[in-house]
């Protein structure tokens, strides 16, 4: 780290020569200059290296302590650009790069949408291009893709939603189609038919007629209400309604008794590397050392012109520090923690509308460090679902 700063700030190789020397040294070091790989080369005569900006420093005691100086060579930024400055073409040249480089890097190079139909695709695509976003343009200036997203969610009707990504020169867009039902499928004749088994507590039938009553127990696929209003008849209408049962449910849960906690503080290193095809070339924050524990994460920017991909990649990787904390927890807390799970897992499978109405612990044990849980779960849900038939079925 030394160096860089040094090479920024600016070096010079001084000769000193003068019958005072060493206390011309000495009055330098004390208003602050730093003074490095000294030689001397004789009793009056000095060689040494400081920084550029103590030199001001050098030559206000020169005179006092009748010292003469004279610079050899300078080394850093500050020099570059001084020899950078005397040859015009080569600073022209500088300076037109870094403006291509910068136009390139805020161009938009491509657009790619995913999950959509072609005409959904095209009028998406339509409406980028009225918002000012299209590739060849600036992305200086362009609405951030949260602005992006909700013109098009308010725009488009038919899309359900859609997800908008600025990946490098890029922006990645995934969409959801709204599904169209066909209104006709409910007017086709159907019956109810249990969706498992259960046993019935109430129905609530709106077209159909009743084929079971409460406290019966049916199984998967047998008939609940059929569109068939009279009996032997071969007139069916479309059935409607809900049979609300009581179904049951066994969740087994494994927790371990012992568990470890992996932690960050939110430290990183990052360290950059050019990649071309196979072979990674170090770039910067490859001194990083190797001690402790790290998450690692990479990604690699694409760097493309007028479509064309170069071989050279800028590849990025983060080192978070991992903190990590080993705890056990007792058994009767893992009994709580497991039914929590359970109840919550099982909520998740469940439709919105149904209802847990009791929970039992079947097993509890503790085997090879691990606390094994059984529950059953009563449920009060609807188990009709619509089955079409055809007519005279």
């Amino acid at each position: 780290m030394k160096n860089q700063h040094d090479f920024f700030q600016g070096i010079m190789t001084v000769q000193v020569e003068g019958p005072l020397i060493e206390p011309f040294l000495q009055a330098c070091t004390k208003h602050g200059c730093q003074i490095t790989n000294m030689r001397r080369l004789d009793d009056s005569l000095v060689i040494l290296t400081i920084r550029l900006k103590d030199w001001k420093i050098l030559r206000q005691l020169r005179k006092k302590y009748r010292c003469k100086i004279s610079i050899k060579g300078g080394k850093g930024l500050p020099f570059l650009v001084q020899h950078m400055i005397g040859r015009l073409s080569v600073l022209l040249a500088f300076i037109a790069a870094v403006v291509i480089i910068f136009v390139l890097a805020n161009t938009l190079w491509s657009i790619k949408v995913d999950g959509l139909s072609p005409e959904l695709e095209a009028d998406v695509e339509s409406k980028l291009n009225s918002y000012g976003v299209s590739p060849g343009k600036l992305t200086i200036g362009m609405k951030d893709p949260i602005e992006i997203q909700q013109q098009l969610l308010e725009d488009i009707p038919d899309l359900l939603w859609i997800g908008v990504k600025k990946q490098g020169t890029s922006y990645q867009l995934y969409g959801v189609e709204k599904t169209r039902y066909d209104t006709e499928m409910d007017t086709r004749p159907s019956n109810l038919v249990a969706a498992k088994k259960g046993m019935i507590i109430e129905t609530f039938i709106k077209k159909g007629r009743p084929m079971v009553s409460v406290y019966d127990v049916v199984q998967k696929g047998q008939i609940l209400a059929t569109g068939q209003l009279v009996e032997d008849e071969d007139l069916f209408i479309h059935s409607e309604g809900e049979v609300i049962a009581e179904t049951w449910y066994r969740v087994a849960q494994n927790l371990p008794m012992k568990q470890v906690l992996s932690l960050t503080d939110g430290s990183v290193e990052s360290e950059y590397q050019l990649k071309l095809g196979k072979f990674t070339i170090p770039v910067w924050g490859f001194w990083r050392g190797e001690e402790g524990d790290f998450r690692e994460e990479s990604h690699t920017s694409d760097w493309r012109v007028f479509g064309f991909q170069f071989p050279v990649n800028l590849k990025t990787v983060d080192y978070y520090s991992i903190d990590r904390k080993s705890y056990e927890s007792s058994r009767k807390n893992l009994e709580k923690i497991g039914i929590s799970s359970a109840r919550s897992n099982l909520h998740q499978e469940l439709e919105p509308d149904a209802e847990i109405k009791d929970e039992k612990v079947l097993h509890l044990s503790e085997e090879n460090g691990k606390v094994k849980l059984i529950l059953m779960y009563k449920v009060y849900e609807n188990i009709a679902v619509t089955k079409y038939v055809s007519q005279g079925d």
